[in-house]
């Protein structure tokens, strides 16, 4: 997206991950990546990192960053 070809702006990524960044926008894969994680969170029944994700997804709310990317509560 334009950053400079640094090894400090770089990434290591597997190939499915790579070729989502190339097609969103690292704030939308950063919200659905935390999507994902609460689903599997919730199934494992791990509190704690329920707390956390749903903290960090209300950020997204609260600032209506990627609107389009529903989180079902």
């Amino acid at each position: 997206m334009g950053g400079k070809a640094t090894l400090e702006n770089g990434q290591t990524l597997c190939s499915k991950h790579n070729f989502l960044k190339k097609n969103l926008k690292q704030t939308e894969t950063g919200k659905k990546m935390f999507l994902r994680m609460l689903e599997t969170a919730k199934n494992a029944n791990e509190k704690e990192l329920i707390d956390f994700l749903e903290d960090v997804l209300e950020v997204y709310e609260k600032h209506n960053i990627n609107g389009h990317i529903v989180w079902k509560k």
